[in-house]
């Protein structure tokens, strides 16, 4: 039908008509990158993620909002976080051997992704907060049964609602009736609530409005961080990144801005996470040290940690724990921290 349309074109030059088809192979060129691995996964891999993790000013503060405003259950109560149980933490002591770490662990109704919120001390912090379009940051992305009842219960905690109707909107009618609504929660971190347009399938019990969760990314440049998130870690994109309508840059809150997003599955994930870009706008690329309130990072279990950080090598990104190298962590398990192309901290766990 595309070919067909590009054909029938009235009255014109030959010029125009080739230049139609040319771009037709050039679109569909982009949809099978997108989708396909440009080369086999390297020796290692990635199995599933196991954190999205949070570096807060006031741990206890913290976990009140999550717990009281959304509801999440503490699994791991506040206690001291040794060099011995995160790579995050090694690289603070290795910059300063007084910095010192607690954390706790939050699960998720219906998510394999816990979130751990981490206070560091005893160590020079530079807090910032985020803003959902700058290169680096994560957005955790909640999923509701009733998005009203959990925006209601938190907006009078929040310090910005970027949403332009300040509440949820709808960002997908009329194809169905998903709405969602955009949020920095007390440290700043970017959060959102989804309602899905159809009722959920899920073993999540109807007492938990929240059913289940996803970390979303943001990129400087999607042709320069896909390559990492596909061929290295072996996420799967369902589709070219492709830019959102009116109604998702009035959620966003950005309506003047040029955004593209793609949906992407990362290895061993129960949830579909989002890839997004934001143009026309102005960003501030993070690249934070580990213990700056306002930081962001993934923990993800991998296979064969030394082949990973072999291709993350050749693909000239740093390896940033200590010697530049993998690190011994408690119960025989080995990590490294490295960086996304746009900064993001990564915890690779063996």
């Amino acid at each position: 039908a595309i070919l067909s349309n590009a054909f029938s074109v009235s009255e014109g030059s030959m010029v125009i008509k080739v230049h139609t088809i040319n771009l037709f192979l050039l679109g569909a060129a982009a949809i099978l990158s997108a989708q396909q691995p440009s080369q086999p996964p390297a020796n290692g891999r990635m199995i599933r993620p196991r954190f999205l993790i949070h570096v807060v000013p006031d741990l206890e503060k913290s976990i009140d909002f999550y717990h009281s405003g959304l509801d999440l259950e503490v699994i791991s109560p506040p206690a001291p976080l040794m060099p011995a149980d995160s790579t995050l933490v090694q690289k603070a002591v290795a910059s300063n051997p007084a910095a010192r770490a607690k954390s706790a662990t939050m699960s998720i109704p219906g998510s394999n992704l816990q979130l751990l919120l981490i206070e560091f001390s005893g160590i020079e912090r530079k807090p910032f907060t985020q803003h959902l379009y700058d290169p680096g940051i994560t957005r955790f992305s909640i999923q509701v049964r009733d998005i009203d009842k959990a925006f209601d219960k938190v907006k009078d905690r929040v310090i910005a609602v970027p949403t332009i109707s300040a509440g949820p909107v709808y960002t997908q009618r009329p194809r169905n009736n998903t709405r969602a609504v955009m949020m920095n929660d007390p440290d700043g971190f970017v959060f959102e609530f989804v309602q899905s347009g159809a009722p959920p399938k899920t073993d999540v019990p109807e007492t938990s409005n929240i059913y289940n969760a996803r970390s979303s990314l943001a990129f400087e440049s999607m042709e320069k961080s896909i390559p990492f998130y596909r061929d290295i870690l072996g996420f799967t994109l369902n589709s070219a990144p492709a830019f959102i309508n009116d109604a998702v840059l009035a959620l966003e809150g950005t309506p003047r801005a040029r955004v593209r997003s793609a949906p992407a599955m990362p290895p061993g994930s129960d949830n579909m996470w989002v890839l997004w870009e934001f143009n026309d706008i102005d960003r501030t690329k993070h690249v934070p040290n580990v213990q700056d309130p306002g930081a962001s990072a993934l923990s993800l279990q991998v296979e064969n940690l030394e082949g990973l950080l072999k291709a993350i090598r050749s693909a000239g990104l740093p390896v940033e724990s200590p010697g530049g190298e993998s690190v011994p962590l408690n119960k025989g398990h080995r990590g490294a921290l490295v960086r996304s192309p746009d900064g993001l901290l990564i915890e690779l766990y063996e």
